[in-house]
């Protein structure tokens, strides 16, 4: 299953996706791995819903989404993996799956976090599962859209200093 892009964004499916990202990433398929909307018949419709008809969309929870890249399931296809929080993607590097790098497009505010770039805001569980990816060798790259400079998120965490 080729992966061209992990993506972290806690709006999932969105404008900056299907519109922005879609046209330099050319996905087949994008991969929605979310327990809360895999487990919700109207949040399922909703983000289907945003998807052009010409990409191919599956809604999964945490389990499915590890049996499919075990299962090379969408192995002949370009995947877009999309979910919600950091925590995700460290549960499916403990799992097994392959990431090496990882695309933080959207954190948002909201009480208990803080900024460190106009759009990710973390707390101490985000910084804590970060630097777990680090650790594991996991490229961290912050960019909303394809047009903005990447941003290193390990330097702005300043994970390199210790």
């Amino acid at each position: 299953m080729p992966l061209v892009q992990v993506r972290i964004d806690d709006r999932l499916i969105h404008g900056q996706v299907v519109v922005g990202w879609r046209d330099v990433l050319k996905p087949q398929r994008i991969v929605l791995c979310s327990d809360e909307v895999s487990n919700s018949d109207w949040q399922r419709k909703i983000y289907m819903s945003a998807v052009p008809p010409e990409i191919s969309a599956s809604v999964l929870s945490l389990k499915e989404t590890i049996q499919v890249f075990k299962n090379n399931k969408f192995n002949n296809e370009r995947v877009l993996l999309l979910v919600d929080s950091p925590k995700t993607i460290v549960q499916l590097v403990d799992a097994g799956v392959e990431i090496t790098e990882v695309n933080v497009g959207g954190m948002h505010f909201k009480p208990g976090k803080n900024q460190i770039t106009p759009f990710i805001f973390v707390d101490n569980k985000d910084i804590e599962n970060f630097r777990i990816l680090f650790d594991h060798n996991i490229s961290l790259e912050g960019r909303d859209v394809p047009t903005r400079p990447p941003i290193d998120i390990a330097g702005s965490l300043e994970f390199y200093q210790e």
